[in-house]
Order: structure tokens, then sequence, then C-alpha cells
């Protein structure tokens, strides 16, 4: 247990009391509700139509992923947005996870060609996986 004015590393970047936790049964039906949320959550910054869309394949990777690889618990995503960014982190129990794999390269590759930065990565038996988008403003474009 840490004390209250402790950050705790694992968790800086949602450290935010802005930051919105969902956390969704692994269940492949449960995409549609992450991508949802997540696009009406970026919709709330002056992200352009296509960097939403851009997030939206990021979550549904990201949620088929943690389903696939995962023991079966529920699926946690994380979103935090500022000025300049859009953050995510979503994670679930994991017994392992085999990052040469080619699923893993394939969602990992997908992540890349969408987001400004991404990690997959595994421990402390959790799968973690993270991604950034700036913000580019372009609201005028909706």
């Amino acid at each position: 247990m840490t004390a209250p004015d402790t950050p705790s590393t694992s968790n800086l970047a949602i450290a935010d009391s802005d930051a919105v936790t969902l956390t969704l049964p692994p269940l492949p039906s449960m995409v549609r509700v992450g991508r949802l949320t997540a696009s009406s959550i970026a919709s709330l910054t002056d992200m352009t139509i296509d960097d939403i869309d851009d997030i939206k394949i990021a979550i549904s990777e990201m949620i088929t992923m943690l389903i696939q690889y995962g023991d079966g618990s529920p699926v946690t995503l994380c979103f935090e947005h500022g000025d300049e960014h859009f953050y995510v982190e979503a994670s679930t129990p994991a017994r392992r996870l085999d990052l040469s794999g080619n699923d893993v390269a394939l969602a990992t590759a997908v992540l890349d060609a969408v987001a400004d930065t991404s990690d997959v990565g595994f421990g402390e038996g959790r799968i973690t996986i993270r991604m950034t988008k700036a913000v580019a403003g372009g609201a005028t474009e909706r």
C-alpha cells in the first residue's frame, strides 16, 4: 500500500483525477463498447475525425489482444486526455505473453501505425498496452 501523496510508478501517466477508467468483461462484443467510450472521450478534445478513427482502431487491437492472451479476467482501460495528448492504458491479468508471436507482432504493427507511441508489455502477471496520440487541433473538421 502506498501513501496517498505518493503516486504509483505503474500509473504515473494516468494519476490525474480527470482520467476515465472502464472495466469490460472479456467478451469480443465488448470491443464496441471500448471503441464508443474512447471516441466519446476523444471527441472532447480538438482531435480530427481521422485521429479519433485511429484511436478506435487502436482500442480494437488492444482489447482483442487482451481478451486473446488474458486469463479470462476483465479488461481495464484507462483514458486520459489533455490539450496536447490522448493517452490510453489497457491491461488484464495473464499467465504469460509471447511478444515474438505473429498475432502480437501484427497487433503491435497496427498500433504503431495509428498511434504516436505505443508499447506492449508483460510483467507482474499482467499484460499492459499503452498508446498516446497527439491532439492536432482539428476540431473544425467535425
